[in-house]
This record gives structure tokens, C-alpha cells and sequence, in this order.
């Protein structure tokens, strides 16, 4: 399921890119408007991550292993 979510997001991404550069932006345009949704992309999952976080049981949180580097 992770795979095709990313494909997904990858294709999305890969839309998104193509239709920008057929509106014949500047490239500072085109910079801020990609710096805008980095900025939607980053809310939107600090929201994601802080709702899964929220519905973890007190347990989870505690047997929670950080991730190694």
C-alpha cells in the first residue's frame, strides 16, 4: 500500500511540475510557487503526524522505539 501512496505522491508531484512550466512562469515564479507548497506539503503532515500520534494508547507511546540513524 506505502508503494502506491508514493507513486501517487510522486506522480502528483510530477504533474504538478509539467503544468507549471507549460504557464511560462519566471523563474522566480516558479520558485515561490514551489516553495508554497513545500510549505502545504510540511503542514499538512505535521497535522497527519500529530493525529497518529494522538490516537496511539498510552502503551504505544511508551514501547515506542525512535528510529536509528
Amino acid at each position: 500500500m506505502s508503494n502506491k501512496r508514493l507513486l501517487l505522491i510522486a506522480a502528483g508531484i510530477l504533474v504538478a511540475i509539467v503544468a507549471l512550466l507549460t504557464l511560462n512562469l519566471s523563474a522566480a515564479e516558479f520558485g515561490i510557487v514551489m516553495l508554497g507548497g513545500a510549505a502545504v506539503v510540511a503542514v499538512v503532515m505535521f497535522i497527519v503526524t500529530r493525529r497518529r500520534y494522538q490516537r496511539m494508547t498510552e502503551a504505544e507511546k511508551e514501547n515506542r522505539t525512535p528510529p536509528r540513524l
